[in-house]
C-alpha cells in the first residue's frame, strides 16, 4: 500500500481560497492517478516476488497512458530505486510526449556518464519522508528541457521505498489553469524554497525568489509544498 490518501485538504476558507483550491484540485486528481500506479506496483511485486525491466513496464504502461489521457502532463509512469529489479541497476517505466515513448534508457549508463535521478529533491524528499511531494519549477534537462513540476509519491514494499510514481506538468500549462484563479484573488504561489510558482503580478517570474515575509496574508497546505500569498 502506499503511504499518502489521494485527497489534498485546504486550510479554512480565507480570502486566499479560491487560489488554494485551484491548486489543490489540481494536484488531488493528479496523485489519484499516482496512487494507482503505486499500488499496482506493491500488488504485483506481492504475488510475483522477483520484478524485471519488462514486467514494470508492462504493469505501468496502461496507468501511465491513463495519467497522460486524463491530465494536461507531458510525462508520467513510476522510477525504480536502485537494484531494486533483478535485471536493471536503474530504469525509467516513464512515457513522455505526444507519442508516448519509452524514456527507460535513460536511467541506464550512456558511454561514461549515468543519469543519478536518486540526487533530484523529487526523489530525495519522498525517501526521505515517506510523503509525496512536487519539486520546481525547475528546468527539466532529463525530459523536456523547459520549466515543469514533478509530483512523486513513494512506492512502498515492506517498508522500503521500491521507486517512486510521478508525473511532469509543464510549468506554463500550470500558469495557464491558475492564472483565472490567481487574478481574481490577486496572489501568489510559491513553493517551500520561496520561489514563485504562479503570480498575479506581472512584474514576479517563475522561479523567482521572493521575501514571503513581506506578504500579511499566507495560505499553506497540509501535504503539498506550497503556500499562497498576497499583500493585504
Amino acid at each position: 500500500m502506499s503511504s499518502t490518501s489521494t485527497t489534498v485538504p485546504v486550510p479554512s476558507a480565507s480570502s486566499l481560497a479560491r487560489s488554494a483550491a485551484a491548486v489543490a484540485a489540481y494536484f488531488g486528481a493528479l496523485f489519484a492517478c499516482l496512487e494507482g500506479i503505486a499500488e499496482r506496483v506493491t500488488t504485483a511485486y506481492e504475488e510475483q516476488g522477483v520484478m524485471t525491466a519488462a514486467t514494470v513496464s508492462e504493469l505501468i504502461q496502461p496507468l501511465a497512458a491513463e495519467t497522460l489521457a486524463a491530465h494536461p502532463v507531458v510525462g508520467a509512469g513510476f522510477v525504480a530505486s536502485p537494484d531494486w529489479l533483478s535485471d536493471r541497476e536503474h530504469y525509467l517505466a516513464w512515457w513522455q510526449g505526444e507519442d508516448q515513448r519509452l524514456l527507460a534508457e535513460r536511467g541506464v549508463p550512456i558511454g561514461h556518464h549515468v543519469f543519478d535521478y536518486t540526487r533530484h529533491e523529487w526523489w530525495q524528499v519522498p525517501l526521505a519522508t515517506g510523503l509525496r511531494h512536487v519539486a520546481g519549477p525547475y528546468v527539466d534537462y532529463v525530459c523536456t528541457d523547459e520549466y515543469v513540476l514533478t509530483a512523486t509519491m513513494p512506492v512502498l514494499v515492506e517498508g522500503r521505498m521500491v521507486g517512486v510514481a510521478g508525473a511532469d506538468t509543464l510549468l506554463e500549462t500550470f500558469e495557464g489553469l491558475m492564472r483565472e484563479d490567481v487574478r481574481a484573488d490577486d496572489t501568489i504561489v510559491v513553493n517551500g524554497h520561496d520561489r514563485v510558482v504562479v503570480a498575479a503580478d506581472p512584474l514576479l517570474r517563475s522561479g523567482q525568489r521572493i521575501d514571503t515575509t513581506a506578504y500579511t496574508e499566507v495560505q499553506a497546505f497540509d501535504d503539498l509544498p506550497f503556500r499562497v500569498l498576497r499583500r493585504t
